[in-house]
C-alpha cells in the first residue's frame, strides 16, 4: 500500500516580490521616519498581507474563468497555500523586531535599527532566493550563480533608492 502525501511546491516568484516589496517600503519609511517597533511590523507585514489577498483574489478569479464555475473548497484551500507563500518574507521583520526590541538592541533607535537590519537580511535572502532559482531553472552551477548575481542586482536598485532617500551620497 503506497501513501501519495502532497508536495508543496514553494516558488521562488511569491517570495522574490514579496522581500522586494517589504524592502522597498521600509526603505521608504526610513526615510519618512519610524517611531516604533509597531511602525516597523505595520510596515513590513502591511504590504504583504495586501499582496496576499490581492493574489488570492487575482487566482480565484482565474479559476472561476478557466473552470466557468465557483472553485471547489479544496481548490480554494490549494489557491490559499499558493498565495501564502507571499506572506512567507515577513518572518524576517517578525524575527528582528523580536530580537532587537527583546534585547534592548540600539536603544531608542532600536526600530529604526530593526528596519535596516530588516531590509540587509532581505537582501542577503533575497541572493538566496535568485540563487535558488537559477538553480531549479538551468539545473546548472552558473544558473544559480546568475539567479544570484541578478537578485543581488535587484537588491542593489533598492539600495540605491535607500541611499538617494537618506540625502544622497555625499554625507
Amino acid at each position: 500500500m503506497t501513501t501519495t502525501g502532497r508536495r508543496l511546491a514553494l516558488d521562488v516568484e511569491p517570495a522574490v516580490n514579496s522581500t522586494v516589496v517589504m524592502m522597498t517600503v521600509l526603505a521608504l519609511a526610513i526615510d519618512r521616519g519610524v517611531s516604533d517597533f509597531r511602525d516597523v511590523l505595520s510596515l513590513s507585514l502591511g504590504p504583504l498581507l495586501a499582496t496576499f489577498a490581492a493574489h488570492l483574489f487575482a487566482t480565484t478569479l482565474k479559476a472561476v474563468h478557466a473552470e466557468h464555475a465557483l472553485p471547489s473548497r479544496r481548490r480554494v484551500l490549494g489557491l490559499t497555500g499558493h498565495a501564502a507563500q507571499y506572506l512567507l518574507p515577513g518572518l524576517g521583520p517578525l524575527a528582528v523586531v523580536a530580537v532587537v526590541a527583546g534585547t534592548g538592541f540600539a536603544g531608542a533607535a532600536g526600530p529604526v535599527e530593526s528596519a535596516h537590519i530588516t531590509i540587509d537580511l532581505s537582501w542577503i535572502a533575497l541572493v538566496v532566493l535568485g540563487g535558488v532559482g537559477g538553480w531549479r531553472a538551468l539545473r546548472r552551477w552558473w544558473g544559480a550563480v546568475l539567479g544570484a548575481v541578478g537578485a543581488f542586482g535587484v537588491g542593489f536598485v533598492v539600495l540605491l533608492l535607500r541611499v538617494l532617500l537618506e540625502g544622497g551620497f555625499a554625507t
